[in-house]
């Protein structure tokens, strides 16, 4: 039946109403601990408690979960079958109340998404900058690539977003809130321009402003080893082969301590970075803060 879509409600014939998810925890529980008692322990109910739920989820699927053994309990076919479905149900139910169900003092959220690659340290001391300004803001903050960060602020799933690529999107607004400067950095302290980037070279995707740059700059004179969007990866790949790459200016302390230094004589890629949301939200509370917070920032 590949192809097929089942909701646990067609696959175990549940009548259309509302289940209390205690008993699938109960459920979940009994399969782990292969006891009753000690089942209940864990759930701070009595042994009572958790066969009678036991017993109502059974009459609810319609089936046996569990095959009863004087010493032994097991899990039924049925019962394999329903673990990953209440798993799931427990774990949605989980990410739901994490992300909606704040007490009244931190009722107040922020989703932020940013470029992938530019944060690091100077983008947290402005992140604490923000957080001194309004302690009792629940913040969320994710790196996220350019596509991603567009189609959640077009269905307002992030709030804001800080990005180095221009958005020509006509519900996005972009705040010009400072810049990012990208150097080329060489595990080898006195390699030249053309040395960095005919040994070795790794060539990190820094967007359409930094691929023009580079074609312009340097056409056929890079030979790149490697190319990615990952800084991550780029990094870890230098530690263990050396070789050279474009970095943000900003990470020189954290670069140096791998052993990459700037390369003398190589140009600097320099592009504003902005604010960008929702034309819906304008500019309002929370968008003046991170602008305020995030003004003047250097990357």
């Amino acid at each position: 039946m590949s192809g097929i879509k089942c909701s646990i409600h067609t696959l175990y014939r549940i009548p259309r109403q509302i289940v209390d998810t205690e008993l699938f925890r109960t459920f979940l529980e009994i399969r782990t601990t292969r006891h009753f008692g000690r089942a209940a322990e864990n759930l701070y109910i009595t042994q009572a408690a958790a066969s009678a739920r036991i017993k109502q989820l059974e009459a609810l699927l319609g089936v046996t979960l569990f095959i009863r053994n004087r010493n032994d309990i097991q899990l039924s076919a049925e019962g394999e079958r329903l673990v990953p479905h209440a798993q799931a149900m427990l774990m949605t139910l989980a990410r739901a109340r994490q992300d909606l169900s704040l007490d009244d003092a931190r009722s107040n959220q922020l989703y932020m998404g940013v470029s992938n690659g530019i944060w690091g340290l100077v983008l947290f001391e402005k992140l604490l900058d923000l957080q001194v300004e309004r302690p009792d803001m629940a913040l969320r903050v994710e790196s996220l690539q350019t596509t991603d960060i567009i189609r959640m602020l077009q269905n307002r799933t992030v709030d804001v977003a800080i990005m180095y690529e221009p958005l020509s999107q006509a519900e996005i607004h972009c705040a010009p809130i400072g810049e990012l400067c990208l150097k080329l950095y060489s595990t080898r302290k006195r390699d030249t321009p053309a040395a960095a980037l005919s040994d070795n070279y790794i060539y990190l995707d820094w967007g359409g402003g930094f691929s023009q740059f580079h074609a312009l700059r340097f056409g056929d004179q890079a030979a790149p080893s490697l190319r990615t969007n990952m800084n991550g990866m780029a990094s870890d790949y230098l530690v263990h082969h050396g070789g050279a790459c474009f970095m943000p200016a900003s990470f020189k302390a954290s670069l140096a301590k791998i052993g990459l230094t700037p390369v003398r004589g190589a140009p600097e890629f320099k592009q504003q970075l902005n604010v960008a949301y929702h034309s819906s939200r304008g500019q309002d509370e929370q968008t003046e803060r991170v602008i305020r917070a995030f003004a003047r920032v250097r990357v």
